[in-house]
């Protein structure tokens, strides 16, 4: 499981806005079509790994990135339903990865740590 180790990595970037928040209320997650994340396991991945830190008990949320490529031999752009899918244009198995295998960390919100 994965999820776990991408999970962990996420809570160590949340553990970065400790200097401006207390606490973490609302993370909203980008994930790509192709970037082989299953929401559900990372869900309860993060619920884990968020625990004794400022985003315990925030609010989970996620995006959804469809993929995007761009043939390298006629320079179409297509939305491809998995990696192997062909450009529907000319055929060509080529192409560049336009969106679709990213994970981000999109928003966040918090409480604000007083002045």
């Amino acid at each position: 499981m994965h999820e776990l180790s991408i999970a962990l990595e996420v809570v160590n970037l949340l553990e970065q806005q400790a200097a401006i928040l207390e606490r973490i209320t609302q993370v909203n997650l980008a994930i790509g079509a192709l970037s082989c994340i299953e929401p559900e396991a990372l869900k309860t991945a993060l619920e884990v790994a968020t625990r004794g830190t400022l985003a315990e008990g925030a609010r989970l949320t996620f995006e959804f990135i469809p993929a995007a490529a761009r043939c390298d031999d006629c320079q179409g752009e297509f939305e491809p339903d998995s990696r192997i899918e062909p450009c529907p244009l000319c055929g060509s198995p080529r192409k560049t990865w336009l969106a679709g295998q990213e994970l981000r960390i999109r928003s966040l919100e918090g409480v604000a740590r007083p002045d």
